[in-house]
């Protein structure tokens, strides 16, 4: 009975062994969308299931668990994994949205049992490899700083002489003349610098004068008034 015991034991552990030596690999994109379908057992319909990383030389890592099943569709969302649990179509579902180049790893879906106990495997491991998308390659390429061709620098050549006097002659300033007076002078008539210096004087002692004598005359007035005013 111990004999059959140990061999049943060796069985189950050389298809789990060889189950786990093959992978399924699925080439992808950024952005895109990585779906697998685990088939499951109507025994583990009330079992919780999850999603694990593997990573050499070290513990897998659980990404995401379902929900305790009363043997009903169970489907939650942790971040971008989305797992759902179908007992009665004997089938679990894995879904990793909008995928990124470091995802890339080795993934497996399991019958969930906390450690000590170790998990039992529902399907083959994944191989995901997620390319870079080659549009996004583009656009970086069209925004990165062009190169610029070396330019040779042309010395300026300067203005000949003939341009230089060229412009000099069209930047000429004119000047208007003042204009002429309007008097007219009789011909054969001899002007004396005396006389014309006697004409202004006179323009200008006649009106002070008169101003002197009309300040005189108004001094007398007021003079007078003031007096019979106060009867002297």
């Amino acid at each position: 009975m111990m004999l059959w015991g140990l061999l049943w034991t060796l069985f189950f552990s050389g298809l789990q062994a060889a189950a786990q030596s093959k992978e399924e690999k699925y080439v992808l994109q950024e952005g895109e969308t990585l779906t697998v379908d685990c088939p499951s057992n109507r025994k583990y319909a009330y079992s919780q299931k999850a999603w694990q990383r593997l990573r050499n030389g070290e513990e897998p890592q659980t990404l995401a668990v379902t929900e305790r099943s009363q043997g009903t569709l169970n489907q939650i969302q942790v971040g971008r994994y989305i797992l759902r649990d179908d007992p009665a179509e004997s089938m679990f579902q894995v879904r990793m949205i909008n995928l990124q180049v470091e995802d890339s790893g080795l993934y497996r879906c399991v019958v969930y049992y906390p450690p000590p106990k170790e998990p039992v495997l529902l399907f083959h491991p994944v191989r995901l490899v997620v390319t870079a998308d080659p549009s996004t390659k583009r656009t970086s390429d069209k925004n990165s700083t062009p190169k610029l061709a070396p330019t040779t620098i042309r010395p300026t050549t300067l203005p000949t002489t003939k341009t230089l006097r060229t412009f000099y002659t069209s930047s000429r300033t004119v000047v208007q003349s003042l204009p002429m007076s309007t008097a007219v002078i009789p011909p054969n008539t001899t002007v004396n610098p005396t006389d014309a210096i006697r004409l202004p004087v006179f323009s200008i002692v006649v009106p002070v004068a008169c101003g002197i004598l009309i300040k005189s005359l108004v001094f007398t007035v007021l003079f007078v008034v003031t007096q019979r005013s106060f009867g002297l």
